[in-house]
């Protein structure tokens, strides 16, 4: 009974908390799944930080594995944690109801992506507040995606942000097959992400014995990292593969080649700086900010064809494109890759030129912000 009384308590306070001093005047609203590591969660702070901190409020629904990005969301913007009483029916009502009395302008945006609730609320808020979406990619062959949880919700949504062609010409597809009307089409827009780059390109040490091969990442069922392990175990002698990310699953053998999981942006460049190849080995993805982000620093990108890869990994030139789906093949391929690019160090010189010129030219993040506030706010 106490512990029921002061539970409430918590959540009077926090409610009381969240309409005085993070709702009120706020004219853009962003729900979130997540601020943990993870290259969605990059993009979403960098929506964020395009936008006055004053007119920013994000909603985080679910608990996050790490704080990896909680510190530079609370630096751009108020934060709401509507996981840590969300299992409790009276704060998700009232909730609910204080959503629906935000004022009624075109001048609010609310803004979700990766996220449930998200969909859950949109009949609930006023009509003239803009609502939108940014998907990252179809979440095929996995079931229970974004795109088919917002199918009902489609005539709620002013715009949706997407980061490539790709998934764009998904949903067109997906639009075909639900009878959507076409005149939706019109409200997707796709935004191109983008990184920090570096005013120089890091200088390379590609005459030493044993290339520095890297996977950054999610250890995920989709990244089948079992794959980079069996890389790994049969380029030994001439290439040093270490494995980064958090670990969401366990595999077999990774603790041979598993370094740790990198929070510090300072530290993730140095590893960068260091490395020679990236390994992508997904089943799907829209497109890794990890590869913008080695590419950036002159790492050659291997990867599987998923997604917008290939809108900038351009095989033979900026990087290399696997196109086997087999996953016998893929390895076989990567491997005889690392080995034709340890033998041949002009070649791999090179493209990490390329890359890096590539990053320059594409991957401008004041454009992005630029961009993102255009569509927000047009």
């Amino acid at each position: 009974m106490i512990n029921k009384v002061k539970t409430n308590f918590q959540i009077f306070f926090y409610l009381v908390n969240f309409v005085f001093f993070k709702l009120y005047n706020k004219k853009n609203i962003f729900v979130f799944p997540f601020y943990h590591t993870g290259g969605a969660e990059k993009v979403h702070l960098d929506i964020v930080k395009s936008f006055p901190k004053k007119d920013n409020l994000v909603i985080f629904t679910n608990k996050s594995y790490n704080d990896h990005f909680l510190l530079e969301f609370e630096k751009h913007s108020n934060v709401f944690h509507y996981h840590k009483f969300m299992r409790n029916l009276y704060f998700r009502m009232v909730v609910l109801k204080l959503l629906s009395f935000i004022k009624n302008s075109p001048n609010i945006t609310v803004f979700g992506c990766n996220s449930s609730y998200f969909y859950a609320i949109l009949d609930h808020l006023p009509t003239k507040v803009k609502k939108m979406d940014l998907l990252h990619a179809f979440s095929l062959p996995d079931p229970g995606g974004a795109e088919i949880q917002s199918l009902g919700k489609i005539h709620f949504l002013d715009k949706r942000v997407v980061i490539n062609n790709k998934t764009k010409n998904d949903f067109i597809n997906l639009y075909k097959e639900n009878n959507i009307p076409i005149e939706y089409l019109e409200r997707i827009k796709i935004i191109d992400i983008a990184v920090e780059t570096p005013s120089e390109k890091p200088i390379k040490e590609f005459e030493k014995d044993k290339l520095n091969v890297i996977y950054c990442g999610r250890i995920a069922k989709e990244k089948r990292v079992n794959l980079v392990i069996e890389i790994a175990k049969q380029v030994s002698e001439i290439a040093d593969v270490k494995i980064y990310g958090h670990k969401e699953i366990i595999i077999e053998g990774i603790d041979q080649f598993y370094q740790k999981n990198i929070i510090k942006p300072q530290e993730l460049k140095q590893i960068y700086e260091k490395a020679d190849i990236l390994l992508i080995t997904s089943y799907r993805e829209g497109f890794p900010v990890v590869i913008k982000e080695a590419m950036a620093n002159g790492v050659v990108c291997i990867s599987t064809d998923v997604g917008s890869v290939f809108e900038h990994v351009i095989n033979h030139e900026t990087g290399y494109i696997i196109s086997s789906t087999n996953e016998d093949k893929i390895i076989k391929e990567i491997i005889d890759l690392i080995k034709k690019l340890s033998l041949n160090k002009e070649v791999l010189s090179q493209i990490s030129a390329n890359a890096y010129k590539h990053a320059i030219n594409n991957f401008n993040l004041n454009l992005f912000n630029e961009n993102i506030r255009k569509i927000v706010k047009n």
